[in-house]
């Protein structure tokens, strides 16, 4: 399917340098190069995404961005989280779907990034309602114990009804990429945050708790890693090894 000549897609990458479990990761090297650099020359190697910017608040990334010509914005200091900061870019544009991609992912290829939107644009067509489309994944053993990772429930439509970051074995997780409708993620931002999502440290909630339409799109592979913690370099690194081999 292609995108349709009408239809615009714009990327923005939400970026932060007081990360709690690995403050300044998006400068953080992987193989020479930073992490930040990686994911937009990622997104912008999409072919469905028609333009790609990074969101900070912070000057330091805002200066190494700028350094190695990536598409840069500042945003203010309010954003409470990712999907806030991301809306904040979203008013002043004039775009039908905001991707969502956040910047600790380097093992998001443009072919994942175009299989998800091709996927999610799909949807849309079957399901006229929907507000974001989240990429979930199988979770199992140590995955379900960790509180980094989003344990999600599934519907057999495979909406997305709830996430926690608590140990349930609902068998998935979700992904940290969204395709949102420009008006959803700008109605979302300006909802207050409840208790749980509070409690969570999870934003997403918010899409359950206001009754959003959340449809799960599922995606195989074990070898997603989101750079949550400096050892998770490693990883990467170990996996990207691989791929080139």
């Amino acid at each position: 399917m292609q995108k349709k000549e009408f239809q615009k897609i714009t990327c923005i990458i939400p970026v932060r340098y007081d990360s709690t479990r690995f403050p300044g990761k998006a400068l953080a090297l992987i193989n020479g190069k930073s992490m930040i650099s990686i994911v937009y020359r990622n997104a912008l190697k999409a072919s469905l995404v028609d333009e790609v910017i990074v969101a900070t608040d912070d000057e330091r990334i805002f200066k190494h961005c700028e350094k190695m010509n990536i598409n840069v914005v500042y945003t203010s200091k309010d954003c409470r989280n990712g999907s806030e900061r991301v809306a904040e870019v979203a008013r002043g544009l004039v775009s039908d779907y905001v991707f969502e991609m956040q910047g600790d992912q380097p093992l998001v290829t443009s072919n994942i990034i175009n299989g998800f939107i091709e996927s999610s644009l799909e949807l849309e067509k079957k399901y006229r309602n929907i507000d974001v489309v989240i990429p979930y994944a199988e979770c199992q053993g140590e995955c379900i114990k960790s509180e980094d990772i989003l344990k999600v429930v599934v519907t057999e439509s495979e909406r997305l009804v709830f996430q926690t970051r608590q140990p349930i074995k609902t068998g998935f997780r979700t992904l940290g990429l969204y395709l949102w409708s420009r008006k959803s993620i700008i109605k979302f931002s300006k909802l207050p945050v409840s208790k749980i999502e509070e409690s969570e440290k999870s934003h997403p909630i918010r899409l359950y708790i206001n009754d959003f339409y959340v449809q799960g799109i599922r995606i195989s592979g074990s070898e997603w890693v989101e750079v949550d913690r400096k050892e998770h370099i490693t990883q990467v690194e170990e996996i990207l090894s691989r791929r080139d081999f």
